[in-house]
């Protein structure tokens, strides 16, 4: 089902933009360093794809052949513009000219094809994948020799030569070329989290160094820096877009990657738990909530909200709910001033109070309720109190919704929580991490058009 939120275009940068500068020169040399499965081959095609170069490239791969390219990378042969039919036999797919077969090639052999593309073309874009393989059947001095005759020819011919590497150290090469981009990869928890270094770009003024990105769809798309003024919005009532109805009491949270991460749909009588890194914005929680409140309000759920969080999405991102009677507030005082009893005798009167805002609705209404932890402070204390909640709460509602901005018990809440949420900031880029039910990492971004987060699977 396509996604209700994520409804606009991405925003998030293709390669880095320090990057995208140098591959514009008119001609240079580039090694991508790191290990095997790193995304090597990826960038560079990713490059190709930056350039929008359809002809005029030759891509020389040492380890597959470009039928197995163009099976990889679906949307390589929509952007060559080759037809199936050419790719999917193997006679004409081995004598396409911008993508060539050297897996059997001598390094003698595969020396001429390049220099003959630097002698015979003009300003080409030549990719060798990878050239590690070309360098192990090579002594080390006719190496350095070939290294530099290919530096020398492609300064002539205004070239751009692309190598890729898996070597860890320092080579001869990496001294002589241009640029260098190495690609690592770490792992939070059990999630793997690729990142882009700019080690050097002879010209080009790095101000970001590194840059986490995913493989999705086998594109590499890079991450931005977190800025937290793209969160704010002073007056939404004009940016808000029209959205029809959505099919009715499907509970999902609208962002497509999260929902097929958790297996489609959110749990019925389900508790929810999102909080965030005391560094970032509470901008971030108001934004992504009210994406998620007016997704349950499309699909037909009524919504009973805390008044304190009512209030500020209300006021801040105007929530796009016309039918009013669909909305019904938890009123602040509900949970402290009009009941000061004891603690018990507080907790019991809350719980009545929901139960007659509950019966309000008609029978058989779905209802979503989203919750402060901090609202709930003069009421909940121990791990039993949040034990009792979160079971009262799933009986009542089809989903509840928890901000955890309370310093109370909260790995409680955790243990209580069907799906566990939390935005963190890495290396100055913004994640939603889910810890629950299985480990995943999404970058986290704003539409360019309208103040909206955007989600994008790592991997």
């Amino acid at each position: 089902m396509a996604s209700i939120v994520n409804r606009t275009n991405y925003s998030f940068l293709d390669i880095p933009p320090e990057l995208g500068e140098f591959v514009r020169n008119d001609t240079y040399s580039l090694l991508i360093k790191g290990q095997s499965g790193t995304g090597k081959t990826t960038l560079s095609l990713s490059i190709l794809r930056s350039l929008k170069v359809r002809n005029n490239f030759f891509y020389i791969s040492t380890r597959s052949s470009p039928k197995q390219l163009f099976e990889h990378y679906p949307w390589l042969r929509k952007f060559t513009k080759q037809s199936n039919k050419d790719i999917d036999n193997e006679e004409i797919g081995q004598n396409i000219s911008s993508f060539e077969d050297a897996r059997l090639d001598e390094p003698e052999s595969l020396f001429e094809r390049v220099t003959n593309q630097l002698m015979d073309v003009k300003n080409p874009v030549i990719i060798i994948d990878s050239w590690d393989s070309v360098a192990s059947l090579m002594d080390r001095e006719a190496r350095l020799n070939n290294e530099r005759v290919l530096q020398t020819w492609r300064e002539r011919a205004k070239a751009k030569l692309i190598f890729t590497s898996e070597e860890s150290t320092e080579s001869n090469l990496e001294s002589i070329v241009d640029g260098v981009v190495e690609l690592n990869y770490e792992f939070m928890d059990e999630t793997r989290i690729r990142s882009l270094f700019l080690k050097k770009l002879r010209g080009v003024l790095v101000k970001r160094s590194i840059y986490y990105f995913t493989l999705k769809d086998r594109f590499l798309r890079c991450f931005g820096s977190y800025d937290p003024r793209e969160f704010r919005c002073i007056n939404m009532k004009d940016k808000i877009p029209n959205v029809v109805n959505s099919p009715k009491h499907i509970l999902q949270t609208g962002y497509q990657d999260l929902d097929n991460h958790i297996g489609g749909t959110l749990p019925r009588n389900g508790l929810i738990t999102i909080e965030k890194d005391g560094i970032l914005s509470n901008d971030i929680i108001l934004l992504f909530v009210n994406d998620l409140l007016n997704n349950f309000f499309r699909r037909h759920y009524s919504l009973l909200l805390d008044t304190t969080m009512k209030n500020e999405i209300t006021q801040k991102y105007r929530l796009n709910i016309q039918n009013n009677g669909k909305l019904c507030t938890i009123e602040k005082h509900a949970s402290s001033e009009k009941y000061p009893q004891n603690g018990i005798k507080q907790k019991d009167n809350y719980y009545k109070y929901l139960s007659k805002l509950i019966s309000g609705f008609p029978e058989n209404e779905k209802l979503i309720t989203l919750i402060e932890t901090k609202s709930l402070d003069n009421i909940i204390s121990t791990p039993s109190d949040i034990k009792e909640l979160c079971g009262f709460i799933r009986k009542k509602f089809e989903l509840s919704i928890l901000i955890l901005n309370s310093n109370v018990n909260l790995e409680k809440y955790y243990a209580e929580s069907d799906i566990y949420l939390r935005f963190i900031l890495k290396g100055g880029t913004l994640f939603l991490k889910c810890s629950i039910p299985a480990s995943a990492l999404f970058g986290a971004y704003i539409a360019s058009s309208v103040p909206q987060i955007q989600l994008n699977h790592v991997l």
